[in-house]
């Protein structure tokens, strides 16, 4: 038996998601069948985590079992071969036997973007927030770094997708600022359910509003949704990394 670690990217604009769905067109779904297709067998394939609809992701990781040797390369071409333009798989390889996507992974980045332009864009209206009013880099930033830390995110994970352990530990939290656009990263050991949409919709409605950002700080300790901010757009994230 072979374990097969594949690094795919989608356009999650046409997705209902990531994870499988009664009639939804779904990333695992649409993966699955070329897989199978290939093998001339049923395959399931275990994501490092799932996405929403309308999240993209840049380099997302799965893996599979199969009973056949086919050539990474081979793979690859395969798979592109048999799946729509909107999913490319970037890269195959044999992984150990004890790898898992989601399992294994010790950290993941996700990146939110932000059009700040005074108009919105025909071309990236898919693909990232647009805010009009200026955004001043800095000072978003310095709201920001009130989230990194360990810290319990029950204010900050959808309420009806609690998990039993809420706690989880960012590591860092940068912006770039390229052109017009404002590039959010974040990285931390895990995320719950919504939590970069809504630590982003929370920072930006801090800013926006003038308030005092060591509000987040009661936000935290609250742990309830209701007492932090709105959710940031899905179309303006994407998973950028998993980290083994």
């Amino acid at each position: 038996m072979y374990n097969i670690k594949c690094t795919v990217e989608y356009d999650g604009t046409c997705f209902a998601g990531w994870q499988i769905q009664k009639n939804a067109r779904t990333v695992q779904r649409e993966i699955e069948k070329a897989i199978s297709k290939m093998y001339k067998t049923h395959i399931k394939i275990t994501g490092s985590g799932r996405t929403d609809s309308g999240v993209h992701a840049l380099n997302q990781v799965f893996n599979y079992h199969a009973m056949a040797f086919i050539p990474e390369a081979s793979i690859t071409a395969g798979l592109n071969s048999l799946i729509s333009d909107d999913i490319v798989i970037k890269n195959t390889e044999y992984a150990s036997a004890d790898f898992h996507a989601r399992k294994s992974a010790i950290s993941k980045t996700y990146e939110y973007i932000i059009l700040n332009t005074a108009k919105p864009s025909a071309f990236y209206r898919n693909h990232c927030w647009h805010i009009n009013d200026y955004i001043d880099p800095d000072a978003l930033t310095k709201i920001l770094e009130l989230f990194e830390g360990t810290h319990d995110f029950s204010s900050f994970c959808k309420k009806r997708s609690m998990v039993d352990n809420p706690v989880r530990t960012i590591n860092s939290i940068n912006i770039r600022q390229i052109g017009d656009f404002l590039k959010i990263e974040i990285n931390a050991d895990g995320f719950l359910h919504n939590m970069v949409r809504n630590i982003v919709g929370t920072a930006l409605h801090v800013y926006r509003k003038k308030l005092n950002p060591e509000i987040i700080k009661n936000m935290f300790i609250a742990k309830d949704r209701s007492a932090a901010g709105p959710t940031a757009p899905a179309k303006g994230l994407y998973l950028k990394k998993v980290y083994y």
